[in-house]
């Protein structure tokens, strides 16, 4: 489980980069997060550290565009 100060900041990173985004592309870059984040869960590593270090940065990403989305409405 992540540390709070590291789910804080991974959360900020995403934030950051969603906002630069319009509605439509920070809807479709959360296809793609997802999208790659059911490839990892599908076809996992050998070193199970970065893979869980990915699902964390792509449910962050997610959660910063649903954030953008509900801003946008």
């Amino acid at each position: 489980m992540l540390g709070r100060r590291l789910q804080d900041r991974l959360l900020a990173d995403a934030r950051r980069r969603i906002a630069r985004m319009t509605p439509e592309a920070a809807r479709e870059y959360s296809i793609s997060v997802w999208a790659y984040g059911m490839r990892v869960a599908e076809n996992p590593s050998e070193h199970l550290d970065d893979d869980l270090g990915e699902m964390d940065m792509a449910l962050a990403t997610l959660q910063a565009v649903r954030e953008r989305m509900s801003d946008a409405a």
